[in-house]
């Protein structure tokens, strides 16, 4: 079985939550010499959020940290503005905060990690599908001091 290991971890993705993040990505460009951002207008799809069904509205923009013209796979810098729905983004907002929000990770089969981390008592805190596509956030903010996203391309 494919066993989720911290001392393997490879970031692939640093996930950000901003109430405008079309000024934050001109923030990021222009201060921080990232490229252009890229990314799809609002979306609406079915979660699962602490359990309960939910509908997430949202907006994302995407860039990279390292050398545009790399093939190896550099960091992805995604901006998440929330729009509508219980997530964990509501939540963020909720608290007062902006900012880095969650660690990504790309993994070929997800459920093989969900059943580790489950054996750890850590849950799942929100689940989607986009397209053939997975992602799970688990609930490690307590443990870990962030959140950790499985990313299942598909």
């Amino acid at each position: 079985m494919e066993k989720f290991n911290f001392n393997l971890l490879k970031v692939d993705q640093l996930g950000f939550v901003f109430k405008d993040i079309d000024n934050q990505a001109k923030v990021m460009e222009k201060l921080y010499n990232l490229p252009p951002f890229l990314g799809w207008p609002e979306v609406e799809f079915p979660t699962k959020y602490k359990g309960k069904d939910a509908i997430l509205k949202a907006r994302a923009l995407f860039s990279k940290m390292g050398d545009p013209q790399s093939e190896v796979g550099e960091p992805q810098v995604e901006l998440i503005q929330w729009i509508e729905g219980e997530s964990p983004y509501k939540d963020y907002l909720e608290q007062g905060r902006e900012g880095l929000h969650h660690l990504g990770m790309h993994v070929d089969d997800l459920d093989p990690y969900l059943k580790d981390f489950e054996s750890k008592g850590i849950e799942i805190l929100f689940y989607g599908e986009i397209g053939e596509g997975r992602f799970a956030y688990m609930d490690t903010e307590s443990t870990f001091g962030i959140i950790v996203e499985l990313i299942q391309r598909s």
